[in-house]
């Protein structure tokens, strides 16, 4: 494999995707798909939007009043900077408590152990503290989720502990990168990692964003309107993932439109987790950054729905997540080699989702068609010398046929047919409306699945590699 073939990664095209946690509504109890199927528009309003609604409101609600009590603490006043940060880790805990009750501890607990650690590798390391902590933060989500909490209890918490052992691990590669020119203080940490706005649904945010929402706050119309867009899309998007899409998509048709319906109920979940956290995180003051202020992008559907490649759907899933696996995986191995580096960013996504089959599976299956497609599409490019690659190229390209041209149009709509193909694959066994989903997916539970649709994705993925090599 030569090195020019992962120059994408390079620039943050093909890294795994993080599937969060969806957003569990107590209202959303309908063990049977039939039952919203036959309802008429009125009685689907009534008896799933509306009450799935009312309860996301109330959840929704608490989370932005405490990230709003966070801003009005700290950003309104110029005020000793230990008082922001212990202000960020009341309220931050006041919020994980909402969410997780008691389960709160152990994510404390895990914040004062990384702190430990991380202070106790800096007094005697000045370098390698960042894979050190990568280590120790695995580790203990292993432990907790093998031997300290239910299966029930990590499931609801273990995207607030991912989220916490990204920035404990971020925090470390900074100041091994000179980033941070000293270890943050404990109080500066404990503000930084559990603060309302990024602790529960994310986003993950680098340090150095966290300590900007202090300097020079600003407080506009603009800020404002962000959160609203931001909460108005969650409710759109709870909405059509717990009654719309079965609705409009019954059980009677075909079963590939069936795999696509219970992908499409998983990524609309996804979509408002993503919106949810893009709003909670502006609500605290987060994503000001200059003239572009007030933007923090989480996910983007409309290149994931309608992709141009499995690529695109990689990068625009999670961005943050995914420029974090750029910056403190893919680039810290890559002396390693390309290859090498691929396998640790997919590896390392899959650690920290826990031991979860349903999860490495996917990932697996992802990082192996994004390089399929690459390769080829790489390939044909050279070939037509056409726009085709899983990436728009820039309009000074030296291709003769360019992105209008009827040639390209056509394969680059192939391609995203079959990208929606795999994404419909890929996606099925996420079915929110399971009663599986309160402790996890098992490796049955994902084999079935797949294998009640023939493991089809899976064979299109090797006849395109095999078709690969015959261009």
């Amino acid at each position: 494999m030569q090195s020019a073939d992962y120059d994408m990664f390079e620039d943050a095209d093909e890294l795994p995707m993080f599937y969060d946690d969806a957003f569990s509504s107590e209202s959303n109890s309908w063990d049977e798909d039939e039952l919203v199927q036959g309802f008429d528009i009125r009685e689907l309003f009534e008896l799933c939007v509306k009450p799935t609604s009312m309860d996301a409101f109330d959840h929704i609600g608490i989370l932005l009043m405490w990230c709003l009590i966070f801003r009005l603490a700290t950003q309104t006043v110029k005020i000793p900077d230990a008082v922001c940060h212990m202000t960020s880790a009341v309220t931050g805990v006041m919020a994980l408590h909402y969410f997780f009750s008691l389960m709160t501890t152990v994510i404390i607990a895990f914040a004062v152990v990384a702190y430990v650690c991380l202070y106790l590798v800096s007094m005697y390391l000045k370098k390698n503290r960042g894979p050190i902590m990568g280590i120790i933060s695995v580790a203990f989500l292993f432990v907790c989720e093998l031997f300290l909490i239910s299966e029930t209890d990590w499931h609801k918490v273990r995207g607030s502990q991912m989220l916490l052992a990204m920035k404990a691990i971020s925090l470390a590669f900074d100041t091994d990168y000179g980033v941070l020119h000293h270890l943050p203080s404990f109080l500066e940490f404990m503000g930084y990692v559990l603060c309302a706005g990024t602790s529960i649904f994310g986003p993950w945010i680098p340090y150095r964003d966290y300590v900007a929402a202090f300097n020079k706050p600003k407080w506009d119309t603009r800020w404002l309107w962000k959160v609203f867009v931001n909460t108005l899309a969650a409710f759109i998007f709870i909405s059509l993932s717990s009654c719309w899409v079965d609705w409009l998509l019954p059980n009677t048709l075909w079963r590939w439109w069936i795999a696509y319906r219970d992908a499409l109920s998983f990524r609309t979940s996804h979509y408002f987790v993503s919106f949810l956290s893009e709003a909670s995180a502006i609500m605290s003051g987060l994503g000001n950054n200059g003239e572009s202020s007030w933007t923090l992008p989480v996910a983007r559907p409309l290149y994931i729905e309608i992709p141009r490649s499995l690529v695109q759907v990689v990068v625009y899933w999670n961005i943050p997540m995914h420029n974090w696996l750029k910056t403190y995986v893919f680039r810290t191995t890559r002396h390693f080699g390309n290859f090498a580096a691929v396998l640790s960013t997919y590896a390392v996504s899959s650690l920290l989702h826990g031991l979860n089959f349903q999860l490495s599976a996917v990932l697996l299956s992802l990082g192996t068609y994004t390089y399929i497609e690459y390769l080829l599409r790489q390939k044909l490019s050279t070939i037509f010398s056409a726009c085709i690659q899983v990436r728009p190229c820039r309009k000074d390209c030296a291709h003769r046929n360019k992105e209008m041209s009827s040639l390209v149009i056509l394969i680059n709509i192939f391609f995203g047919l079959i990208a929606a193909f795999h994404l419909a694959y890929l996606g099925v066994m996420f079915n929110v409306t399971s009663t599986l989903q309160e402790r996890g997916y098992s490796y049955f539970h994902t084999l079935s699945k797949w294998g009640d649709l023939s493991f089809a994705s899976h064979w299109l993925a090797f006849a395109t590699y095999f078709f690969y090599f015959l261009v």
